[in-house]
């Protein structure tokens, strides 16, 4: 084919220089435009007319348009070969430039950087994703910044389903047909893939959320939601079977938990705000699975809880707010077993139940090994070292603004 189109090319140049050439010769020959009429009048312009027997006015009048004419003729087919060689010389320029490209993808190919095998390529790119939880789509950042190199490197990212594997979607802007276009190019090629997603819901836009996420919906393991100005929240979850991590920065209240009721079985890991200790164990019963929760809390103290077990949970970190409670979890450690307990992290609680905590210790009868404490928790080393007596691998950690302790 490019042997055909630079033949195409030659027959254009060889008929342009023809043409030219021959434009050319004809210029040679001088026009001569005197005549006797012209000769006189150039002397006498009031010479008569009549003297010239031999010459006829009309007849050099048409002769001079016929010139014309054949002139006129010249000039537009100069014109037209002007164009051609300007649409040559365009073509000639492009086809320089795909040469140099030419060039310069295959010297690429003599560095070590592009004969790496696709695996490694894809580690590499891996490396080069921004270390933020959830990414957003940018041209500047990695993943849409690897497919902007060449054609391999898109290829090669492309094809990687781990780049795309987390996202933020913004939904509340009014572009969002094409922000809708560029999320589902990213959703495909996560290639059936687990999915860690996070999304603010709003009302007016469940429906196209939806829409967008629904091929999907079996690929999402992590979700980050907010449906604050929702109206329905539980509506938002259906369908969320592969779902493992959540994270829901509203208030929870007791009633929205039991309506979420099918989606917690599977959870094992979960970051939520529930401001009832009732509430709290309620989770813990919605959630067999449950290894790591953390809970921004600000309950008060209840009385009659009933006592509860929960046999997985590993990882657990209590938020309080000392504004609001000043000794949230009073009776709670009363009502609650955790035999798989590993670490535990309490910040902003003030009051803290020593002899209370101590006892779940000895009923638990769980592996801790790391007890921390943060912001304002009242303990003192005393009670710390008791701990460490009942556990003596466990680590207790004091955080604050002006200093760390540890006690093992």
């Amino acid at each position: 084919m490019q042997t055909v189109n630079w033949n195409a090319n030659i027959s254009a140049i060889s008929d342009i220089i023809s043409t030219m050439q021959n434009m050319l010769h004809s210029q040679t020959t001088m026009l001569d435009l005197e005549t006797p009429y012209s000769r006189a009048a150039f002397f006498n312009p009031n010479h008569c007319a009549i003297e010239l027997e031999d010459q006829s006015i009309n007849t050099i009048i048409t002769e001079r348009q016929q010139q014309l004419y054949t002139v006129l003729h010249e000039i537009s087919d100069l014109e037209t070969i002007m164009d051609g060689i300007q649409n040559l010389r365009q073509q000639l320029v492009e086809k320089k430039n795909k040469i140099i490209e030419s060039i310069h993808s295959h010297e690429r190919l003599r560095s070590a950087l592009w004969r790496l095998p696709t695996e490694i390529l894809s580690h590499i790119f891996i490396s080069c994703l921004p270390e933020d939880k959830y990414l957003s789509p940018a041209s500047r950042l990695a993943p849409i910044l690897l497919t902007r190199i060449c054609r391999r490197w898109r290829e090669v990212a492309a094809g990687t389903p781990s780049l795309w594997c987390r996202l933020r979607l913004a939904i509340e802007h009014n572009d969002w047909q094409k922000r809708a276009s560029c999320y589902d190019a990213w959703l495909k090629r996560t290639l059936g893939r687990p999915l860690s997603l996070s999304l603010r819901c709003y009302d007016n836009w469940t429906s196209l959320l939806r829409n967008l996420l629904q091929p999907h919906i079996h690929q999402i393991s992590s979700l980050d939601i907010d449906f604050q100005q929702v109206e329905r929240p539980e509506c938002v979850f259906k369908d969320f079977s592969a779902l493992q991590e959540l994270i829901i920065p509203n208030h929870i209240t007791f009633n929205l938990l039991s309506s979420f009721a099918p989606l917690w079985a599977h959870l094992i890991k979960v970051e939520i705000s529930i401001d009832t200790q009732y509430g709290f164990l309620h989770l813990l019963r919605l959630c067999p699975n449950l290894l790591s929760l953390t809970n921004h809390m600000g309950f008060f103290k209840q009385k009659s809880l009933k006592p509860f077990k929960h046999a997985k949970l590993e990882s657990l970190h209590l938020y309080g707010n000392p504004w609001i409670s000043r000794d949230p979890l009073q009776g709670m450690f009363s009502a609650l077993s955790l035999p798989n307990l590993r670490v535990l992290d309490v910040w902003n609680t003030s009051m803290w139940p020593h002899e209370e905590f101590k006892t779940f210790l000895v009923r638990s009868a769980c592996p801790l090994e790391s007890l921390g404490f943060g912001g304002i928790v009242i303990t003192t080393v005393k009670e710390r070292v008791e701990y460490v007596s009942l556990l003596p691998s466990l680590k207790v950690v004091v955080r604050d603004p002006s200093r760390t302790a540890i006690c093992h």
